[in-house]
């Protein structure tokens, strides 16, 4: 048996994969052989007649090589490449019409010829990440997560604020998810004490993340993203615990409790009450026009001004400098620099991505990936929606960036680390199984590059 799996594995031109295949044969043939053994047959027997039922080992070694071989998802590199290019265009035509108005056009074309190199870098990091075996997060997850948080609590100490906060790091903070997830699959076949352990991780990971970005907004994001993976994971059935009872737990100690206590802060702590005013200035700005809800109203009459094709007239931050990767408004001066079929467009840009990232999560049935490509989902698919409510007035306003329209090096590097893993996972769909993942050695990190 091992010599005819040894002649079918060698047809198989990805390394990577000749042993998940050979694992995949052997337990099909033992399996036929006892069935064969359950009627009489000696094991000997049974396993010689398992092995030449299979066929040919060159004819099925060569059509196990059409499968198992690395794969490229050629719809998502394209549309990362057109959007993040228009992006960039949008990202001049804005910025300088923006800048042209204070005289300020030498700063900004050093910011901009500054953002090129970040995203020439940023193809470089997703390239990286690409080629590189994504089941590295299922084995070096929680040396990765420490790795990430000493480095973040540095760039905190050391960085240079903007407004009170690090734009580095307003973004950096979601890998944190991706991160999470293989946390999750080194817990597997665990008890109690692992889904303890995954639920201190979130609360741990909030607090981390609020004191790195200074957002509230942030945090609460990472917070609620980590909840919906640790309850994927229950139900995948990765812990032995009773599904149901564990889920009623983590929404009762993660969401209720916390949202309790939260809100009873806010009703009662007189220093919160700014909170509430800024809640009600978002439901309704006509209360305050000139203090919290301006903001609110000044959007409404932007889009009320936009056209359909063109510009309206009403340029947003009129006399303001454009800072690269703060621009929370980044869609209305889409809108009102080139009208609502423009913004239109690029909604519809952000659901193509969106919707096949998707896609990429539904089609794993390797657990890693699964779980690696959902966080990696969640997170674009929060900004996207995030940024277009924000930008249209329906959510309140805060520090959110955006894919391929947001600038500066944390951003455009979290989104490239992020795509870089959904093309990973979709590379190795068909190489990577579960057992792969958990029977190669802790040590072992391999980068290889191989023909198709």
């Amino acid at each position: 048996m091992e010599e005819y799996i040894r002649n079918i594995t060698e047809q198989i031109r990805c390394v990577r994969a000749r042993e998940s295949v050979a694992k995949e044969l052997s337990d099909h043939i033992l399996d036929q052989a006892e069935a064969y053994e359950e009627q009489g047959e000696g094991h000997d027997e049974a396993v010689r007649r398992a092995v030449c039922e299979m066929g040919d080992p060159v004819e099925v070694g060569v059509e196990l090589d059409r499968i198992h071989r690395p794969q490229m998802d050629v719809k998502l590199i394209v549309m990362v490449l057109v959007f993040s290019i228009a992006g960039l265009c949008i990202q001049y035509i804005i910025g300088g019409y923006s800048n042209s108005m204070v005289n300020d056009s030498r700063v900004f074309l050093s910011q901009f010829g500054s953002q090129i190199v970040v995203l020439l870098m940023s193809f470089g990091v997703m390239s990286g990440i690409y080629f590189l075996d994504y089941s590295f997060m299922g084995r070096y997850a929680e040396r990765i997560y420490w790795v990430m948080t000493v480095l973040f609590l540095m760039i905190k100490i050391n960085g240079r604020e903007v407004n009170g906060r690090i734009p580095l790091l307003l973004m950096l903070v979601y890998l944190y998810l991706p991160v999470y997830a293989g946390i999750l699959y080194q817990l597997r076949g665990r008890g109690c004490g692992a889904v303890m352990r995954g639920m201190g991780i979130v609360f741990l990971t909030a607090v981390i993340t609020y004191y790195c970005s200074s957002t509230l907004h942030a945090a609460l994001a990472v917070y609620g993203m980590q909840i919906v993976l640790l309850i994927l994971a229950v139900y995948k059935g990765w812990f032995a615990v009773n599904k149901r009872d564990t889920v009623i737990v983590i929404v009762t100690v993660l969401v209720i409790l916390p949202l309790t206590f939260g809100l009873f802060s806010l009703l009662n702590d007189p220093s919160q009450q700014f909170k509430l005013h800024r809640i009600d200035a978002w439901l309704h700005p006509e209360k305050s026009p000139y203090e919290a809800g301006y903001t609110y109203l000044w959007i409404r009459d932007m889009l009320a001004q936009a056209k359909l094709i063109g510009s309206s007239g009403s340029f947003p931050y009129d006399g303001i400098v454009w800072t690269p990767g703060l621009d929370p408004f980044i869609m209305l001066e889409i809108i009102c620099t080139f009208g609502i079929l423009a913004g239109t467009l690029v909604m519809l840009a952000f659901a193509m991505v969106i919707i096949h990232a998707f896609r990429v999560v539904r089609r794993q049935k390797n657990q890693l990936g699964f779980m690696v490509a959902a966080a990696c989902f969640m997170v674009l698919l929060d900004n996207c929606v995030e940024g277009i409510l924000i930008n249209t007035g329906y959510y309140p306003v805060t520090s959110l960036q955006m894919p391929f329209l947001s600038s500066g090096v944390g951003a455009t590097t979290t989104y490239a680390v992020l795509i870089g893993l959904l093309l990973s996972i979709y590379r190795n769909e068909k190489i990577i199984t579960d057992y792969v993942v958990t029977s190669r050695p802790i040590w072992r990190l391999r980068v290889k590059f191989e023909k198709r």
